[in-house]
Protein backbone atom coordinates (compact mmCIF):
# COMPACT_ATOMS: atom_id res chain seq x y z
CA UNK A 1 0.00 0.00 0.00
CA UNK A 2 0.69 3.32 -0.82
CA UNK A 3 0.51 6.39 1.93
CA UNK A 4 0.59 10.26 1.69
CA UNK A 5 3.85 12.38 1.77
CA UNK A 6 5.15 13.50 5.31
CA UNK A 7 7.68 16.04 5.61
CA UNK A 8 11.12 13.92 6.10
CA UNK A 9 14.83 13.56 5.16
CA UNK A 10 14.24 10.11 2.58
CA UNK A 11 14.53 10.55 -1.26
CA UNK A 12 11.54 10.93 -2.39
CA UNK A 13 12.92 9.11 -5.74
CA UNK A 14 10.96 6.93 -7.49
CA UNK A 15 13.27 3.21 -7.72
CA UNK A 16 11.78 2.91 -11.03
CA UNK A 17 11.92 5.79 -13.14
CA UNK A 18 13.97 7.86 -11.29
CA UNK A 19 11.45 10.42 -11.28
CA UNK A 20 10.19 12.57 -7.93
CA UNK A 21 7.64 10.80 -5.88
CA UNK A 22 4.99 11.59 -3.55
CA UNK A 23 3.43 8.25 -2.55
CA UNK A 24 5.69 5.72 -0.31
CA UNK A 25 5.31 2.59 1.32
CA UNK A 26 3.22 2.10 4.08
CA UNK A 27 4.85 -0.31 5.51
CA UNK A 28 8.38 0.61 6.12
CA UNK A 29 8.00 4.21 5.04
CA UNK A 30 11.09 4.75 3.78
CA UNK A 31 10.74 4.40 -0.13
CA UNK A 32 8.46 7.06 -2.55
CA UNK A 33 7.18 5.51 -5.55
CA UNK A 34 5.44 7.77 -8.02
CA UNK A 35 2.37 4.95 -8.77
CA UNK A 36 0.99 1.99 -6.84
CA UNK A 37 2.25 0.18 -10.18
CA UNK A 38 6.25 1.05 -9.37
CA UNK A 39 5.53 0.33 -6.06
CA UNK A 40 4.57 -3.39 -7.21
CA UNK A 41 7.48 -3.81 -9.72
CA UNK A 42 9.84 -2.85 -7.53
CA UNK A 43 8.37 -5.42 -4.64
CA UNK A 44 10.83 -8.05 -5.17
CA UNK A 45 13.31 -5.99 -4.50
CA UNK A 46 11.84 -4.07 -1.95
CA UNK A 47 10.97 -6.83 0.20
CA UNK A 48 14.03 -7.99 1.91
CA UNK A 49 14.50 -4.48 3.03
CA UNK A 50 10.81 -3.52 3.66
CA UNK A 51 10.76 -3.16 7.96
CA UNK A 52 8.91 -0.83 9.98
CA UNK A 53 12.54 0.24 11.04
CA UNK A 54 15.61 1.56 10.11
CA UNK A 55 19.52 0.76 10.83
CA UNK A 56 21.46 3.62 13.39
CA UNK A 57 24.27 3.68 14.81
CA UNK A 58 27.05 5.44 17.21
CA UNK A 59 30.11 5.17 19.38
CA UNK A 60 28.42 3.87 22.31
CA UNK A 61 25.99 1.55 21.18
CA UNK A 62 27.03 0.46 17.41
CA UNK A 63 24.06 -0.50 14.97
CA UNK A 64 21.38 -0.35 16.49
CA UNK A 65 17.04 -0.06 15.16
CA UNK A 66 14.83 2.66 15.05
CA UNK A 67 10.92 2.55 14.68
CA UNK A 68 10.32 4.49 11.13
CA UNK A 69 6.59 4.33 12.30
CA UNK A 70 3.94 3.35 14.25
CA UNK A 71 4.56 0.11 15.30
CA UNK A 72 0.86 -1.85 16.30
CA UNK A 73 0.58 -4.49 19.00
CA UNK A 74 0.59 -7.61 17.55
CA UNK A 75 2.34 -6.38 14.45
CA UNK A 76 5.53 -9.08 13.35
CA UNK A 77 8.22 -6.74 12.36
CA UNK A 78 10.78 -8.76 11.17
CA UNK A 79 10.95 -12.63 10.26
CA UNK A 80 14.21 -14.31 9.20
CA UNK A 81 15.92 -17.00 8.28
CA UNK A 82 19.19 -18.14 10.05
CA UNK A 83 22.89 -17.07 8.72
CA UNK A 84 23.70 -20.53 10.19
CA UNK A 85 22.37 -22.85 12.30
CA UNK A 86 24.05 -25.76 14.89
CA UNK A 87 24.21 -27.20 18.08
CA UNK A 88 24.94 -25.23 21.16
CA UNK A 89 28.55 -25.30 22.45
CA UNK A 90 27.26 -27.09 25.48
CA UNK A 91 25.98 -30.28 24.29
CA UNK A 92 26.25 -33.72 24.25
CA UNK A 93 25.31 -35.45 20.65
CA UNK A 94 23.28 -34.50 18.30
CA UNK A 95 21.48 -35.40 14.97
CA UNK A 96 23.79 -33.24 12.32
CA UNK A 97 20.67 -32.81 10.02
CA UNK A 98 17.96 -32.04 12.35
CA UNK A 99 19.69 -31.38 15.62
CA UNK A 100 17.70 -33.42 17.83
CA UNK A 101 19.27 -35.28 20.77
CA UNK A 102 20.33 -38.57 20.01
CA UNK A 103 20.63 -41.81 22.91
CA UNK A 104 23.43 -43.81 22.85
CA UNK A 105 23.58 -46.64 20.59
CA UNK A 106 20.28 -45.13 19.16
CA UNK A 107 21.33 -43.83 16.08
CA UNK A 108 23.08 -43.93 12.44
CA UNK A 109 25.88 -42.58 11.46
CA UNK A 110 26.00 -40.59 7.91
CA UNK A 111 27.28 -42.98 5.48
CA UNK A 112 29.85 -40.52 3.77
CA UNK A 113 31.45 -38.78 6.68
CA UNK A 114 30.24 -40.63 10.05
CA UNK A 115 28.58 -38.00 11.67
CA UNK A 116 25.50 -38.90 13.77
CA UNK A 117 22.42 -38.23 12.49
CA UNK A 118 18.60 -39.74 13.89
CA UNK A 119 17.43 -41.16 10.32
CA UNK A 120 18.97 -41.68 6.93
CA UNK A 121 17.36 -38.98 5.56
CA UNK A 122 19.39 -36.32 7.98
CA UNK A 123 22.20 -37.00 6.64
CA UNK A 124 21.25 -34.68 3.14
CA UNK A 125 20.58 -32.06 5.07
CA UNK A 126 21.78 -28.88 3.67
CA UNK A 127 23.66 -27.76 6.95
CA UNK A 128 25.48 -30.59 7.21
CA UNK A 129 27.12 -31.26 3.54
CA UNK A 130 29.73 -28.59 3.74
CA UNK A 131 30.68 -30.20 7.05
CA UNK A 132 30.74 -33.38 5.70
CA UNK A 133 33.16 -33.04 2.76
CA UNK A 134 35.28 -31.32 5.22
CA UNK A 135 35.24 -34.30 7.05
CA UNK A 136 35.99 -36.64 4.75
CA UNK A 137 38.76 -34.68 3.63
CA UNK A 138 40.74 -35.42 6.95
CA UNK A 139 40.96 -39.23 5.30
CA UNK A 140 38.96 -40.47 7.69
CA UNK A 141 35.42 -40.99 9.46
CA UNK A 142 34.47 -39.08 12.85
CA UNK A 143 33.46 -42.43 15.43
CA UNK A 144 31.34 -40.71 18.46
CA UNK A 145 32.01 -43.45 20.79
CA UNK A 146 30.53 -41.09 24.15
CA UNK A 147 27.98 -38.81 24.52
CA UNK A 148 29.52 -36.64 26.98
CA UNK A 149 28.02 -33.22 27.75
CA UNK A 150 29.64 -31.06 27.02
CA UNK A 151 30.90 -33.43 23.66
CA UNK A 152 34.62 -32.74 23.06
CA UNK A 153 33.99 -32.87 19.01
CA UNK A 154 30.42 -30.95 19.10
CA UNK A 155 31.96 -28.19 20.82
CA UNK A 156 33.57 -27.86 17.50
CA UNK A 157 30.88 -28.15 14.97
CA UNK A 158 28.99 -24.74 14.83
CA UNK A 159 32.30 -23.18 14.71
CA UNK A 160 33.00 -25.18 11.60
CA UNK A 161 29.91 -24.81 9.85
CA UNK A 162 30.73 -20.86 10.32
CA UNK A 163 33.89 -21.12 8.93
CA UNK A 164 33.02 -23.24 5.81
CA UNK A 165 30.67 -20.66 5.29
CA UNK A 166 33.46 -18.48 3.64
CA UNK A 167 33.86 -21.04 0.78
CA UNK A 168 30.25 -22.58 1.11
CA UNK A 169 28.40 -19.71 0.98
CA UNK A 170 30.88 -16.16 1.31
CA UNK A 171 27.76 -13.54 1.22
CA UNK A 172 26.42 -15.37 4.49
CA UNK A 173 30.05 -15.26 5.77
CA UNK A 174 30.38 -11.75 5.05
CA UNK A 175 27.33 -11.13 6.76
CA UNK A 176 28.60 -12.92 9.58
CA UNK A 177 31.65 -11.30 9.79
CA UNK A 178 30.00 -8.09 10.31
CA UNK A 179 28.72 -8.73 13.63
CA UNK A 180 30.22 -8.10 17.05
CA UNK A 181 33.10 -10.64 18.44
CA UNK A 182 33.79 -8.88 20.96
CA UNK A 183 37.01 -10.37 20.50
CA UNK A 184 39.47 -8.07 22.44
CA UNK A 185 37.08 -7.69 25.60
CA UNK A 186 36.94 -11.74 26.10
CA UNK A 187 40.65 -12.05 25.37
CA UNK A 188 42.26 -14.22 28.43
CA UNK A 189 39.18 -14.55 30.01
CA UNK A 190 38.53 -18.05 31.63
CA UNK A 191 35.82 -18.68 28.92
CA UNK A 192 38.38 -17.88 26.23
CA UNK A 193 40.81 -19.65 27.68
CA UNK A 194 38.95 -22.70 26.91
CA UNK A 195 37.50 -21.55 23.49
CA UNK A 196 41.36 -21.82 22.77
CA UNK A 197 42.29 -25.37 23.89
CA UNK A 198 38.64 -26.69 23.61
CA UNK A 199 37.95 -25.24 20.03
CA UNK A 200 40.83 -22.95 18.19
CA UNK A 201 43.46 -25.80 18.97
CA UNK A 202 41.28 -29.29 18.49
CA UNK A 203 39.69 -27.84 15.37
CA UNK A 204 43.27 -27.69 13.10
CA UNK A 205 44.22 -30.91 15.05
CA UNK A 206 40.82 -33.08 14.78
CA UNK A 207 39.83 -32.22 11.34
CA UNK A 208 43.63 -32.14 10.00
CA UNK A 209 43.65 -28.38 8.88
CA UNK A 210 46.83 -27.11 10.41
CA UNK A 211 46.93 -24.61 7.61
CA UNK A 212 43.43 -23.84 7.25
CA UNK A 213 42.38 -21.14 9.72
CA UNK A 214 44.41 -19.46 12.61
CA UNK A 215 43.60 -19.68 16.25
CA UNK A 216 42.62 -16.10 15.49
CA UNK A 217 40.16 -16.39 13.41
CA UNK A 218 38.62 -19.49 15.16
CA UNK A 219 38.45 -17.45 18.23
CA UNK A 220 36.67 -14.80 16.25
CA UNK A 221 33.99 -16.88 14.90
CA UNK A 222 33.53 -18.45 18.64
CA UNK A 223 32.93 -14.87 19.68
CA UNK A 224 30.52 -14.16 16.83
CA UNK A 225 29.04 -17.30 18.42
CA UNK A 226 28.43 -16.35 21.99
CA UNK A 227 27.46 -12.64 21.41
CA UNK A 228 24.64 -13.21 18.57
CA UNK A 229 23.72 -16.81 18.95
CA UNK A 230 19.79 -17.05 19.69
CA UNK A 231 18.92 -20.42 22.01
CA UNK A 232 16.28 -22.45 19.14
CA UNK A 233 14.10 -24.11 21.36
CA UNK A 234 12.52 -26.68 18.68
CA UNK A 235 14.54 -29.24 19.56
CA UNK A 236 15.77 -31.04 22.57
CA UNK A 237 18.38 -29.85 23.79
CA UNK A 238 18.25 -26.16 21.97
CA UNK A 239 20.29 -24.92 19.24
CA UNK A 240 21.90 -22.39 18.68
CA UNK A 241 21.24 -20.29 15.54
CA UNK A 242 22.64 -16.63 14.21
CA UNK A 243 21.00 -14.31 12.36
CA UNK A 244 21.83 -11.23 10.27
CA UNK A 245 19.15 -8.29 10.97
CA UNK A 246 18.20 -9.22 14.29
CA UNK A 247 21.49 -9.03 15.79
CA UNK A 248 21.07 -5.78 15.45
CA UNK A 249 18.25 -5.48 17.85
CA UNK A 250 19.75 -3.69 20.96
CA UNK A 251 19.26 -5.06 24.62
CA UNK A 252 16.43 -4.16 27.39
CA UNK A 253 16.00 -6.02 30.63
CA UNK A 254 12.57 -4.53 29.95
CA UNK A 255 12.55 -4.83 26.20
CA UNK A 256 9.38 -3.90 23.76
CA UNK A 257 9.74 -6.84 21.35
CA UNK A 258 9.50 -10.27 22.04
CA UNK A 259 11.04 -13.12 19.71
CA UNK A 260 10.05 -16.27 18.65
CA UNK A 261 10.36 -19.15 16.35
CA UNK A 262 8.55 -20.94 13.18
CA UNK A 263 8.77 -24.65 13.06
CA UNK A 264 11.34 -24.08 10.02
CA UNK A 265 13.92 -22.28 12.26
CA UNK A 266 13.49 -18.56 11.51
CA UNK A 267 13.01 -16.30 13.99
CA UNK A 268 9.61 -14.06 14.49
CA UNK A 269 10.11 -10.54 16.24
CA UNK A 270 6.94 -8.81 16.87
CA UNK A 271 5.90 -6.05 19.05
CA UNK A 272 3.26 -7.54 22.02
CA UNK A 273 2.65 -3.66 23.04
CA UNK A 274 2.45 -0.44 20.42
CA UNK A 275 5.63 1.32 19.65
CA UNK A 276 5.95 4.98 18.73
CA UNK A 277 7.71 6.19 15.86
CA UNK A 278 10.99 6.82 16.75
CA UNK A 279 11.72 4.44 19.59
CA UNK A 280 14.48 2.32 19.63
CA UNK A 281 13.84 -1.35 19.17
CA UNK A 282 15.44 -3.87 22.23
CA UNK A 283 14.63 -7.45 23.07
CA UNK A 284 16.27 -9.20 26.30
CA UNK A 285 19.68 -10.80 26.07
CA UNK A 286 19.60 -12.94 28.86
CA UNK A 287 15.98 -13.87 30.66
CA UNK A 288 14.15 -11.32 32.18
CA UNK A 289 12.50 -13.50 34.97
CA UNK A 290 15.94 -13.41 36.67
CA UNK A 291 17.25 -10.72 39.33
CA UNK A 292 19.25 -7.53 38.41
CA UNK A 293 22.28 -9.24 40.01
CA UNK A 294 21.97 -12.86 38.09
CA UNK A 295 21.19 -10.54 34.76
CA UNK A 296 24.16 -8.57 35.41
CA UNK A 297 26.64 -11.46 35.65
CA UNK A 298 25.20 -13.07 32.89
CA UNK A 299 25.07 -10.33 30.40
CA UNK A 300 28.86 -9.11 31.92
CA UNK A 301 30.14 -13.34 31.21
CA UNK A 302 28.30 -14.04 27.87
CA UNK A 303 28.08 -10.69 26.22
CA UNK A 304 30.86 -8.88 27.63
CA UNK A 305 28.56 -5.85 28.60
CA UNK A 306 27.61 -3.93 31.79
CA UNK A 307 23.69 -3.32 31.57
CA UNK A 308 22.62 0.08 31.76
CA UNK A 309 19.00 0.13 31.00
CA UNK A 310 16.30 2.03 33.09
CA UNK A 311 15.18 -1.73 34.65
CA UNK A 312 19.08 -2.33 36.12
CA UNK A 313 19.51 1.25 37.11
CA UNK A 314 16.41 1.00 39.20
CA UNK A 315 16.81 -1.18 42.14
CA UNK A 316 13.45 -1.42 42.92
CA UNK A 317 12.42 -2.49 39.40
CA UNK A 318 9.59 -0.16 39.10
CA UNK A 319 9.04 -0.71 43.28
CA UNK A 320 8.25 -4.36 42.57
CA UNK A 321 11.39 -5.25 44.46
CA UNK A 322 12.08 -8.04 42.18
CA UNK A 323 15.09 -9.03 43.59
CA UNK A 324 14.67 -7.49 47.00
CA UNK A 325 15.00 -9.32 50.22
CA UNK A 326 13.68 -8.71 53.75
CA UNK A 327 15.28 -6.42 56.22
CA UNK A 328 12.94 -8.60 58.97
CA UNK A 329 14.41 -12.26 58.10
CA UNK A 330 18.24 -10.90 58.98
CA UNK A 331 17.41 -9.04 62.37
CA UNK A 332 15.62 -11.18 65.15
CA UNK A 333 12.43 -10.42 66.52
CA UNK A 334 12.30 -7.59 64.27
CA UNK A 335 9.07 -5.91 63.11
CA UNK A 336 10.60 -4.06 60.04
CA UNK A 337 9.16 -4.20 56.70
CA UNK A 338 11.29 -2.46 54.94
CA UNK A 339 13.09 -4.62 52.06
CA UNK A 340 17.09 -4.69 51.36
CA UNK A 341 19.07 -3.38 48.14
CA UNK A 342 22.61 -3.26 47.23
CA UNK A 343 24.03 0.09 48.81
CA UNK A 344 25.82 0.37 45.50
CA UNK A 345 23.14 -0.63 42.84
CA UNK A 346 26.39 -1.03 40.43
CA UNK A 347 27.76 -3.82 42.65
CA UNK A 348 25.04 -6.90 43.78
CA UNK A 349 27.62 -8.77 45.71
CA UNK A 350 29.08 -6.06 48.20
CA UNK A 351 26.83 -4.72 51.28
CA UNK A 352 23.18 -4.65 51.13
CA UNK A 353 20.59 -1.93 53.23
CA UNK A 354 17.03 -1.54 54.31
CA UNK A 355 15.30 1.23 52.65
CA UNK A 356 13.38 2.15 55.71
CA UNK A 357 15.15 1.47 59.08
CA UNK A 358 19.15 1.20 57.01
CA UNK A 359 19.74 -1.40 58.57
CA UNK A 360 23.14 -3.17 56.78
CA UNK A 361 23.84 -7.08 55.86
CA UNK A 362 27.04 -8.11 54.22
CA UNK A 363 26.86 -9.39 50.87
CA UNK A 364 28.33 -12.89 51.81
CA UNK A 365 24.91 -13.46 54.12
CA UNK A 366 22.67 -12.53 51.56
CA UNK A 367 24.66 -14.84 49.23
CA UNK A 368 24.33 -17.19 51.56
CA UNK A 369 20.22 -17.11 51.68
CA UNK A 370 20.06 -16.50 48.65
CA UNK A 371 21.92 -19.91 47.36
CA UNK A 372 20.17 -21.83 49.97
CA UNK A 373 16.70 -20.28 48.83
CA UNK A 374 18.07 -21.49 44.91
CA UNK A 375 18.95 -25.07 45.65
CA UNK A 376 15.49 -25.81 47.78
CA UNK A 377 13.75 -24.14 44.61
CA UNK A 378 15.67 -26.48 41.88
CA UNK A 379 15.08 -29.63 44.27
CA UNK A 380 11.29 -29.43 45.33
CA UNK A 381 8.75 -30.91 43.29
CA UNK A 382 6.57 -27.72 41.40
CA UNK A 383 3.95 -30.01 40.48
CA UNK A 384 2.83 -30.43 43.87
CA UNK A 385 0.87 -27.58 45.70
CA UNK A 386 1.56 -28.54 48.79
CA UNK A 387 5.40 -27.98 47.91
CA UNK A 388 4.93 -24.93 46.81
CA UNK A 389 2.93 -23.45 49.69
CA UNK A 390 5.55 -25.21 51.93
CA UNK A 391 8.12 -22.78 50.48
CA UNK A 392 6.69 -19.50 49.89
CA UNK A 393 5.77 -20.06 53.71
CA UNK A 394 9.09 -20.99 54.62
CA UNK A 395 10.82 -17.74 52.38
CA UNK A 396 8.57 -15.42 52.79
CA UNK A 397 10.75 -14.15 55.73
CA UNK A 398 13.58 -13.35 53.87
CA UNK A 399 12.46 -13.26 50.38
CA UNK A 400 10.12 -10.28 49.00
CA UNK A 401 6.38 -11.24 47.68
CA UNK A 402 7.70 -10.31 44.56
CA UNK A 403 11.23 -12.10 44.50
CA UNK A 404 12.50 -13.68 41.24
CA UNK A 405 12.06 -17.28 43.57
CA UNK A 406 8.52 -16.58 45.03
CA UNK A 407 7.40 -15.52 41.63
CA UNK A 408 9.08 -18.67 40.15
CA UNK A 409 6.76 -20.43 42.80
CA UNK A 410 3.92 -18.45 41.95
CA UNK A 411 3.73 -19.63 38.24
CA UNK A 412 4.17 -22.54 39.16
CA UNK A 413 1.08 -22.48 41.77
CA UNK A 414 -1.41 -20.97 39.47
CA UNK A 415 -0.51 -23.76 36.70
CA UNK A 416 -0.82 -27.02 39.65
CA UNK A 417 -4.21 -25.49 41.57
CA UNK A 418 -7.03 -27.08 39.97
CA UNK A 419 -4.84 -29.69 37.56
CA UNK A 420 -4.62 -29.97 33.81
CA UNK A 421 -8.11 -30.26 33.09
CA UNK A 422 -11.30 -28.88 33.35
CA UNK A 423 -12.56 -31.60 35.16
CA UNK A 424 -9.74 -31.44 38.20
CA UNK A 425 -10.48 -27.44 38.33
CA UNK A 426 -14.35 -28.39 39.12
CA UNK A 427 -13.25 -30.53 41.91
CA UNK A 428 -11.52 -27.52 43.64
CA UNK A 429 -12.77 -25.56 46.98
CA UNK A 430 -13.75 -21.80 46.69
CA UNK A 431 -11.01 -20.55 48.80
CA UNK A 432 -8.79 -22.50 46.29
CA UNK A 433 -10.16 -21.27 42.92
CA UNK A 434 -10.08 -17.72 44.17
CA UNK A 435 -6.32 -17.88 45.81
CA UNK A 436 -5.73 -18.90 41.78
CA UNK A 437 -7.64 -16.00 40.26
CA UNK A 438 -5.46 -13.76 42.90
CA UNK A 439 -2.17 -15.23 42.05
CA UNK A 440 -2.55 -14.81 38.27
CA UNK A 441 -3.72 -11.46 38.47
CA UNK A 442 -0.92 -10.99 40.97
CA UNK A 443 1.05 -11.64 38.18
CA UNK A 444 0.01 -10.48 35.41
CA UNK A 445 0.34 -7.03 37.24
CA UNK A 446 4.20 -7.86 38.61
CA UNK A 447 5.04 -8.45 34.45
CA UNK A 448 3.24 -5.39 33.20
CA UNK A 449 5.62 -3.70 34.91
CA UNK A 450 8.71 -5.43 34.72
CA UNK A 451 8.68 -7.28 31.16
CA UNK A 452 5.37 -5.91 28.82
CA UNK A 453 6.76 -8.10 26.48
CA UNK A 454 7.19 -11.27 27.85
CA UNK A 455 4.51 -12.64 25.88
CA UNK A 456 4.94 -16.22 27.10
CA UNK A 457 4.64 -15.61 30.44
CA UNK A 458 1.49 -13.21 30.03
CA UNK A 459 -0.22 -16.21 27.74
CA UNK A 460 0.18 -19.00 29.83
CA UNK A 461 -0.62 -16.80 33.10
CA UNK A 462 -3.70 -15.58 31.01
CA UNK A 463 -4.92 -18.97 29.96
CA UNK A 464 -4.82 -20.34 33.86
CA UNK A 465 -6.45 -16.79 34.75
CA UNK A 466 -9.35 -17.56 32.12
CA UNK A 467 -9.70 -20.77 33.09
CA UNK A 468 -10.29 -20.11 36.60
CA UNK A 469 -12.31 -17.11 35.77
CA UNK A 470 -14.65 -19.36 33.58
CA UNK A 471 -14.99 -21.99 36.07
CA UNK A 472 -16.30 -19.17 38.77
CA UNK A 473 -18.52 -17.85 36.12
CA UNK A 474 -19.84 -21.74 35.98
CA UNK A 475 -20.80 -21.91 39.58
CA UNK A 476 -22.25 -18.52 40.15
CA UNK A 477 -24.66 -19.77 36.86
CA UNK A 478 -25.79 -23.07 38.81
CA UNK A 479 -25.70 -20.79 42.06
CA UNK A 480 -28.70 -18.95 40.46
CA UNK A 481 -26.60 -15.59 39.85
CA UNK A 482 -26.46 -14.97 36.33
CA UNK A 483 -25.69 -11.22 36.52
CA UNK A 484 -22.48 -12.50 38.42
CA UNK A 485 -21.71 -15.43 35.84
CA UNK A 486 -21.74 -13.04 32.60
CA UNK A 487 -18.90 -10.42 34.32
CA UNK A 488 -16.98 -13.59 34.75
CA UNK A 489 -17.34 -15.26 31.69
CA UNK A 490 -16.91 -11.82 30.23
CA UNK A 491 -13.82 -11.54 31.91
CA UNK A 492 -12.69 -14.82 30.97
CA UNK A 493 -13.31 -14.51 27.33
CA UNK A 494 -11.04 -11.42 27.47
CA UNK A 495 -8.20 -13.14 29.10
CA UNK A 496 -8.82 -16.23 26.46
CA UNK A 497 -8.22 -13.84 23.79
CA UNK A 498 -5.20 -12.07 25.11
CA UNK A 499 -3.64 -15.36 25.77
CA UNK A 500 -4.17 -15.95 22.35
CA UNK A 501 -2.65 -12.75 20.80
CA UNK A 502 0.11 -13.08 23.14
CA UNK A 503 1.06 -16.85 22.23
CA UNK A 504 -0.18 -16.81 18.83
CA UNK A 505 3.38 -16.81 17.27
CA UNK A 506 4.71 -19.65 18.90
CA UNK A 507 5.89 -22.81 17.06
CA UNK A 508 3.63 -26.02 17.02
CA UNK A 509 6.56 -28.14 18.67
CA UNK A 510 6.40 -26.19 22.03
CA UNK A 511 3.66 -26.85 24.81
CA UNK A 512 2.71 -22.68 24.26
CA UNK A 513 1.03 -23.44 20.93
CA UNK A 514 -1.03 -26.28 22.45
CA UNK A 515 -2.29 -23.92 25.06
CA UNK A 516 -3.07 -21.39 22.68
CA UNK A 517 -4.56 -23.70 20.48
CA UNK A 518 -7.04 -24.43 23.67
CA UNK A 519 -7.84 -21.15 24.13
CA UNK A 520 -8.81 -20.64 20.73
CA UNK A 521 -11.54 -23.63 21.39
CA UNK A 522 -12.65 -22.32 24.52
CA UNK A 523 -12.84 -19.12 23.77
CA UNK A 524 -15.34 -20.08 21.01
CA UNK A 525 -17.58 -22.31 23.99
CA UNK A 526 -17.67 -18.74 25.94
CA UNK A 527 -19.14 -16.19 23.02
CA UNK A 528 -21.45 -19.43 22.09
CA UNK A 529 -22.32 -18.92 25.97
CA UNK A 530 -22.60 -15.17 25.95
CA UNK A 531 -24.54 -15.56 22.55
CA UNK A 532 -21.44 -13.41 20.72
CA UNK A 533 -21.61 -13.57 16.83
CA UNK A 534 -18.30 -13.46 14.80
Amino acid sequence: MLEDEESDRIEKICPICKKEAFKRCSRCVMVYYCCAEHQQQDWKVHKATCHPFKVCSNEQYGRFLVATRDINAGEIILKESPLVHGPAQISGPVCVGCLQGLEEKKFQECERCGWPVCKKSCQDHSAHQAECKFTIARGSKISIQHFYVPHPTYQCLMPVRCLLMAESDPARWNALLRLESHDEERRGSEQWRNDREGVAKLIPRFFKCDKKWDEDEILRVVGIIQVNGHEVPLTEPSSVAIYNMASMLEHSCRPNLSKSFTNRGEIVIWAPNSIRRGDRLSICYTDVMWTTGNRLEHLQQTKMFRCECDRCNDPTEYETYFSALRCSGFQKDSKCKGYLLPEDKSEWTGEWKCLRCSKEVTGAAVGQILERARMDLEAMEKHREDHCNKYMKHYSKWLAPNHQFMVDVKISLSQVIGGNNPEGIKKIPYDKLMNKIKICQDLIALFEKVCPAEARAFGATRFELHAALAELGRRSTEANNPAAAAVQLEDSLYNANECIRMLLHEPSVLMESKICAQARLNANTLKALLGIKE
